[in-house]
């Protein structure tokens, strides 16, 4: 009889990565056409490098419908994230990479990072509206305050699922299992995220949308073909 954790797992990897994938790809649709449409149009984000550190457009955007779908799609990346961790840990198990191992961590990082985030958007955006309409002459303040909490929060995100992104791309590389052009796209896409730690890179947004919708492509047909082989 075999031991508990050499027992093969019920759930194979390559679907839970392809769903939390399929996950994350949708969150970042709704981000892009936030940040690309939504925003510029409607709430006067139109240079995000200096708009942003606007506080009456914070203001306005703070609980709106975009920001708040925003924020739903960073509660579910926070917890896809996770899952993507585990199932990627178990789908390199057997290479015994050091990197496949630092997949789980970086899954977790990454997706405290957006659990924040959406804790921000959400409760943190009902709390700052409480506070500054019984303090008045603190409502500045709070707004400030949170804006500097959510982007420490995103960028911790951003950062952790770029070092996951390089995590799976060299795992994919050393053992064959991914294709080569997704690997280095997955370098190029982590790098942009990565970079969130010293500097706000836009173009990570359209990275994260291609890389993880080509990721849930990949792993659901990885899983698709496992089924229907005899």
């Amino acid at each position: 009889m075999l031991p508990e954790r050499d027992k093969p797992s019920p759930y194979r990897p390559d679907i839970l990565m392809g769903l939390a994938a399929l996950v994350i790809c949708a969150a970042f649709l709704v981000h892009n056409i936030n940040a690309l449409y939504i925003e510029p149009n409607f709430l006067g984000f139109k240079d995000p490098r200096v708009d942003y550190a606007d506080l009456a457009k914070l203001k306005n955007a703070l609980g709106s419908l975009p920001w708040r779908l925003s924020g739903f799609g960073h509660l579910l990346s926070g917890f896809a994230c996770v899952v993507l961790g585990l199932a990627a840990r178990q789908l390199f198990r057997d290479s015994r990479l050091a990197a496949g191992r630092l997949l789980l961590g970086a899954g977790f990082v990454a997706g405290v990072g957006f659990l924040l985030t959406a804790i921000t958007d959400q409760a943190g955006a009902a709390a700052v509206k409480l506070l500054s309409a019984q303090n008045p002459e603190l409502e500045d303040a709070a707004y400030l305050s949170l804006s500097i909490v959510r982007i420490i929060f995103n960028c911790l995100a951003q950062v952790g699922l770029g070092w996951f992104a390089w995590q799976l791309s060299y795992c994919g590389l050393r053992t064959g299992i991914l294709p080569r052009a997704f690997c280095w796209f997955g370098y190029l896409s982590g790098f942009t995220g990565l970079l969130m730690a010293v500097t706000f890179i836009p173009t990570y947004l359209l990275m994260v949308l291609l890389w993880s919708g080509w990721l849930a492509v990949l792993m659901l047909r990885r899983a698709v073909s496992a089924v229907q082989v005899p």
